[in-house]
Order: structure tokens, then sequence, then C-alpha cells
């Protein structure tokens, strides 16, 4: 009689997982880089958009009466620190943007989330890696020839100490983090919403102004400045450039490193158990 055979399940191994997302760092850094010319216009539109308010706070500013003899503040910020605060939360911005959640949405309108759920792979782990091979490409092919037009066109300050480079490197990888997090959320909504494309218009819209990215939060009211000291859009932006500005720094910059991380985790566990509640609404139909 023959003996019975245990059947151990097959497991793969981390150091596999990871080449195995990596790949899909690769793909998307080599798709990406098929469409550069897009991305060298698109320094000219984020120059076009630095400029406009380079004018703007430079006329708000003059029509501004010194405090007590010394520089003109608004929200607390000179006009060098404003122009710097708005040029650099453009350079970030080129850096963390993506399109996850238009991706996915796309995806589960035509059916093809079905591939998704097939492949040996977990979906939100998977376009995260994606975004990191998009993030990768914009460092260097869109960033990095912004901050080499921006810079010096519209004379944007060194922050206060060398040290604030990296940090402000850290801070808007955890943006990234954040951001990736926020858009596959919103993606998740194509579940239940089907067509998501007027949600993800608004959203960017929105995003730019809680993010702190057309004006600093420090315009706002202080109710306001409370209230988002609460969400999670502060840390996309407005962290990372008052880092660089040097108006965080020793607790205030842990805090800030912090509340990032905190929230990266968050929004990647959250997302973690709507895309598991979610596709059990997928139907598929077909032969």
């Amino acid at each position: 009689m023959a003996e019975a055979v245990a059947l151990i399940p097959w497991r793969r191994r981390p150091g596999a997982t990871l080449g195995l997302y990596l790949h899909f760092v690769r793909l998307s850094f080599l798709e990406f880089l098929a469409y550069r010319l897009r991305y060298y216009t698109g320094v000219v539109t984020y120059t076009v958009f630095v400029a406009g308010n380079y004018y703007l706070y430079t006329a708000l500013f003059a029509s501004r009466p010194a405090a007590g003899g010394g520089p003109a503040l608004m929200g607390g910020l000179t006009l060098g620190e404003m122009i710097t605060y708005i040029g650099l939360s453009w350079i970030g911005r080129s850096f963390y943007f993506n399109n996850i959640d238009r991706d996915l949405s796309g995806q589960i309108r035509e059916g093809q989330v079905a591939m998704l759920l097939i492949k040996p792979v977990h979906a939100q782990t998977m376009l995260m890696f994606q975004a990191l091979g998009e993030a990768a490409f914009r460092l260097l092919l869109f960033t990095l020839p912004i901050i080499v037009v921006v810079g010096p066109v519209f004379h944007l300050l060194a922050p206060p100490r060398p040290s604030l480079y990296g940090w402000t490197l850290l801070s808007f990888l955890l943006a990234f983090l954040v951001n990736a997090q926020v858009n596959f959320l919103v993606g998740c909504l194509a579940f239940y919403l089907q067509n998501i494309l007027g949600v993800i218009r608004a959203k960017l819209v929105i995003m730019e102004l809680l993010t702190g990215v057309l004006v600093p939060f420090t315009l706002f009211p202080e109710w306001v400045q409370k209230v988002m000291s609460w969400l999670p859009f502060q840390a996309i932006n407005y962290i990372p450039v008052m880092t660089y500005l040097g108006r965080r720094s020793g607790d205030a910059l842990a805090r800030g490193l912090l509340v990032q991380a905190a929230w990266a985790v968050g929004l990647l566990l959250l997302g973690r158990w709507i895309w598991n509640r979610a596709v059990r609404h997928v139907t598929l139909q077909g032969g």
C-alpha cells in the first residue's frame, strides 16, 4: 500500500518576492522613458506655474508695509521664503505625483482587474512599486531639470543648514508614500462607482489646496490650520517644504517625520482592508 505523501504549500522566499516587485519598478521606469518628451515639455509648464506665483507674491509683498523696520512678512514668511515655498512645492509635486487612481479605476471599469486578481502578487503592493518606478523616472528626468531651471531663475533660497537637504529628501519620500496610498484609496472607489474620472479631477484640484501647494497653511485662519493638522494632506507637501525652510527643527522635525510615517502606514493598512472588501463586488462574465 502506497504511503500518503504530505503536500507542502508553496511559498515564495522573501528575496524572490522583493525581486519580483523590483521588476515592476524597472518596467514602470522603462515605460515612462518611452514618453520622456512629454515630461520635457512639463518642465516649461511647471516653470510657468512658479512664474505666476512669483509675480503675484512679489506684488502682494510690495504693497505690504514692513513691520518694525524688518522685512515684510506674510503668513510668517518673507518674500524669499514664500517664493522658495512655492517653487519647492511644485518641484516636490513633480516627484511624488502619480496616477494610481486613474490606472486602477481604468482596469476596474474595463474588467482588466481580473488579471490583477489572478497574478501571484498583491495589487496594492504591485501598484506601489510601479509608482516607485514612475517616481524614479520623474526624479531623474523631470524633477532635476525643473530644479536646474526654477532654482536660479527665481532665486530659490538654500536651507538654513546643509543637513536639511537630507531631511527634506526623506520627508518627500514619505510624502510619496502618503500620496500613493491616498490615490489607491480613491481608485478603489471605482469598485462601487465604476466611473470615477470626475472624482479624480476634483481630487486633483482639492489636493493642491489641501496639501499646501497653492497656498501655505500659515495664511489660513488658525482653526483651519488645526483642522489640517489632523488630516493626512499636510504630510504630502507642507511638512517637507517647511522642513526645507528650517521651520521644523529638533523635536518639531522628528514629530513631522513621524506624522508622515504614521499616515503612510495607516493609509497602507486602510487600503489593504478596503481592497479585500472591495474585490467581493467584482463580477466577471465571459467564456
